[in-house]
């Protein structure tokens, strides 16, 4: 019988016998990471665009960020920091003096689009958290990422990836679900031993075992009494089996133990929190790297600082700096920075005042931030709010204030991303739009709403 790791006491498998290896076997693969396949063969190795998605759920004080705003005689106190410091700036980009905010700006401001003023009209978080990631309240449409994977590679098993955050397919295309990617390892490659990375079994009697497997099946497909079913489970098995066969490009890329990053441990006032962005990150640039997908969905929660605002805002803050900076780092060691749109948003904003808990509530405005490596639209703030953090309408054409201009919806967002990526024609030849709202040009490197 053939074994999982090589050959022992090696015969031909009987049709019943495969039929069965062939529905549990495409199962184990599929549950892998949830994915469907949704072409008929797998691409070559995926080395177009790259786009990230990192979602801050909870509500993010973009006061304290990249929309910083002072206190006003006679209101509530908006930010404490403002009791004894001046927003700052890098270049172009002013920000809240917190947290390592200076850093953040001074080092990738150059490259940033910061996009201010965005008005997810709901203080729900899950109706925010849909709005700025789909680019509408409603339900039935995809988001930015999964649109994105379907557009760019439909075919290849990691297409869209999920590391955590909102993720709607609108039936475009499956998604991956990832909790712990050594895991992925260890199923991918059964026959080594996880301990040492050694093999079980010779090459050459692995190599022997798959071949006889996938004679029988070839054997068993020519014969023309098989039912439907068991066609479909043996076609079915075969996808499975090339789709594992391209995932050891991927596990070959993993590494060991001790290098793979691991849950950082927070404390924000008190109050304990538990992240994996960085393994988050690692495990997403791995799968790019590979050639196996093109889009991600990565998040960083804890933002909803009911109380304890300050303490719980400047920690995550802090926090999702460095975890930038091992970003782009990592993925400049890896040879692909240069491929990559990142897009970074929330589910909306918190108040602007304190609650009795010196904590902060919901509040319908936020703010996005793109970056890219040498991006001619870096360097730069569009849309624009008022001293107590209301949205300002703008020109649709200059992007200048404007009274008689709009608001700016996570739907305008997504008309210029969706401009941007190219996915225009690829989304309405599916018949899918966006909710009507006006075209504005935020990716334009010659337009501004600030001086």
């Amino acid at each position: 019988m053939i074994d999982q790791y090589g050959l022992r006491n090696a015969k031909p498998l009987s049709r019943r016998g495969v039929l069965r290896g062939a529905i549990a076997g495409a199962s184990t693969i599929a549950g892998l990471s949830a994915m469907k396949l949704w072409g008929t063969e797998l691409d070559d190795v995926y080395q177009g665009p790259l786009l990230v998605t990192l979602q801050l759920e909870g509500g993010v004080d973009v006061t304290q960020l990249c929309d910083p705003k002072v206190n006003i005689r006679g209101e509530p106190k908006i930010n404490h920091w403002a009791d004894a410091a001046e927003p700052e700036q890098a270049g172009n980009i002013l920000y809240a003096p917190i947290a390592d905010n200076a850093q953040l700006f001074q080092q990738f401001g150059s490259e940033m689009l910061v996009i201010n003023g965005v008005d997810s009209q709901t203080n729900s978080h899950e109706t925010g958290r849909l709005y700025n990631w789909t680019g509408s309240n409603a339900e039935g449409r995809p988001s930015l990422s999964a649109l994105f994977a379907a557009s760019q590679s439909p075919n290849q098993p990691l297409a869209y990836s999920v590391f955590g955050g909102v993720s709607r397919t609108a039936g475009l295309i499956g998604y991956n679900q990832f909790s712990d990617l050594s895991a992925a390892r260890t199923l991918v490659q059964p026959y080594l031993e996880s301990w040492s990375g050694n093999p079980r079994r010779r090459a050459d009697d692995i190599a022997r075992a798959h071949g006889m497997v996938q004679s029988d099946i070839n054997r068993l497909l020519a014969n023309p009494n098989l039912s439907v079913r068991q066609r479909q489970s043996l076609l079915g098995y075969t996808e499975a089996r090339a789709s594992r066969e391209s995932l050891q490009r991927l596990a070959e890329l993993i590494p060991g133990e001790a290098d793979v990053m691991r849950r950082d441990d927070l404390n924000a006032g008190g109050r304990d929190l538990s992240t994996n962005l960085k393994q988050q990150m690692q495990s997403a640039l791995l799968v790019f790297k590979s050639g196996l997908g093109s889009a991600v969905d990565l998040s960083l929660g804890g933002f909803d600082s009911h109380e304890q605002h300050d303490a719980v805002s400047e920690t995550l803050l802090t926090y999702f700096t460095g975890a930038l900076r091992f970003f782009w780092d990592y993925a400049e060691t890896l040879g692909i920075a240069e491929r990559i749109v990142l897009v970074i948003g929330s589910d909306f904003g918190r108040t602007n005042f304190y609650n009795d808990g010196d904590g902060k509530d919901h509040w319908p405005i936020g703010s996005y931030v793109m970056m890219e490596r040498g991006a001619p639209w870096g360097n730069r703030v569009v849309g624009l709010t008022d001293e107590l953090h209301f949205g300002s309408p703008i020109n649709q054409d200059t992007l200048k204030a404007d009274r008689n201009g709009v608001i700016i919806t996570p739907t305008h967002v997504h008309k210029a991303l969706w401009d941007y990526l190219g996915l225009d024609t690829f989304a309405a030849d599916r018949g899918l739009s966006l909710p009507d709202a006006e075209r504005l040009p935020l990716f334009d490197p010659f337009l501004s709403s600030v001086s």
